[in-house]
């Protein structure tokens, strides 16, 4: 068996936590217990094979964090161990290991050099680091002078240009606006494909499905699945609809919209190709998309989805993944997903449609108001309407 990038075997991490602070004195002299342990890990186990994206999900509280950190070498576990035997970086809480008396310049340097680059290899790194920051003469102002954002594009770049052999993300497609979230996921994209070894915590769990080969979901400090990452979210969605009611979507995507592209009308249509927001179980169906975007040569993708009002999606459709796309060579488009036999039973339907980049990571636009209705002479429990053949075996 091959040598994994990353490997961790039973990690927990158990915290004393105290009524008062007096407690720890008298536990102390004493040497009687005075204190609640709590674990935010329970025997946590796992492995990443090299060029792997594994993703890591699951709700506030349940340990990711904590798993990622200890990974990271930022916390030791109470037991357990793990082991990379490559270079790592880590982007946690963005910014937070900058000294705020020095410049990002000699942050960078020092965040570099802790991640085992020798002073030949940081030399030729800072430019792209400077570069790819995008933060002018505040490069050389001290850290203390910058706001979250700059200290969020500062951590990117430098946890993302010292080629480790694996990196770890803690929600770090949440930096910056629009237009420099798509450059992180460019760069990311990029380490991907380069063969690096990624582990990648998100609350977005689109960005899971899309972009992760594999998922963990956390509960309480234990693991509650893994496995392919679109069947772990699944599960993890199902769970949430179940606790609270509200399906959290993979077809969601996350806020924040761009202005590389607009959606300028959404339309459903029957068979003939006549708009209407009334169908019938088994009709043909189809979503017409005008959409305008800035520049004729940029490519884009886009995703349609149909989902019940309380969120709880139907069906989706993606060009990347159905390989329609990209769309490019026009300022404006109008692209048709046709669906020749609706398998949707009795109610009322919403359909979600979004434009974005190459990848369908970086959204560009998003509407959500066109809903329709499906009605039948029939009534059938259950959101799905699909065609039956019963047999009677001998």
């Amino acid at each position: 068996m091959s040598t994994p990038a990353l490997a961790f075997q039973g990690i927990s991490k158990v915290y004393r936590v105290y009524t008062r602070p007096a407690d720890r004195l008298i536990e102390a002299i004493t040497g009687r217990q005075r204190h609640e342990e709590v674990y935010a890990l329970r025997s946590v186990s796992g492995r990443l094979e090299r060029g792997e994206v594994m993703g890591l999900i699951g709700e506030n509280g349940s340990g990711k964090s904590t798993l990622l950190k200890i990974l990271a070498g930022t916390t030791p576990p109470t037991t357990g161990e793990f082991t990379v035997p490559g270079r790592i970086a880590s982007i946690l809480e963005l910014g937070a290991s900058f000294h705020p008396e020095v410049t990002g310049r000699q942050n960078a340097v020092l965040q570099a050099a802790l991640t085992g680059l020798s002073r030949s290899e940081i030399d030729a790194a800072l430019p792209e680091i400077e570069a790819f920051a995008e933060l002018g003469e505040f490069f050389d102002r001290t850290v203390k002078t910058y706001s979250s954002g700059m200290s969020m594009r500062l951590a990117f770049a430098v946890a993302t240009a010292v080629l480790p052999d694996v990196v770890i993300l803690d929600e770090a497609l949440a930096v910056g606006d629009a237009r420099f979230q798509k450059k992180c996921i460019d760069r990311i994209f990029d380490l991907k494909s380069s063969g690096r070894t990624i582990f990648f915590c998100s609350h977005a769990l689109y960005y899971i499905s899309t972009f992760c080969d594999h998922a963990v979901w956390l509960r309480d400090g234990l693991v509650a699945a893994e496995g392919e990452a679109q069947k772990v979210v699944l599960e993890y969605e199902r769970f949430l609809a179940a606790k609270d009611g509200v399906r959290e979507s993979t077809s969601a995507v996350p806020d924040g919209a761009g202005t590389h592209a607009k959606i300028l009308s959404v339309r459903l249509l029957d068979r003939d190709g006549l708009e209407r927001h009334e169908f019938a179980p088994g009709d043909a169906w189809a979503a017409e998309v005008d959409f305008a975007v800035d520049d004729p040569a940029r490519p884009v993708q886009l995703h349609v989805a149909v989902s019940t009002p309380d969120n709880i999606v139907c069906f989706t459709a993606d060009s990347r993944l159905d390989g329609a796309g990209p769309f490019s060579g026009r300022d404006r488009q109008r692209v048709r997903v046709s669906v020749p036999s609706l398998p949707l039973g009795k109610g009322e339907f919403v359909v979600f449609a979004y434009v974005g980049d190459e990848t369908s990571l970086a959204l560009y636009d998003a509407r959500s108001d066109l809903r329709f209705r499906v009605e039948s002479p029939v009534w059938r429990s259950g959101l799905m309407s699909v065609e039956s053949r019963w047999t009677v075996e001998p």
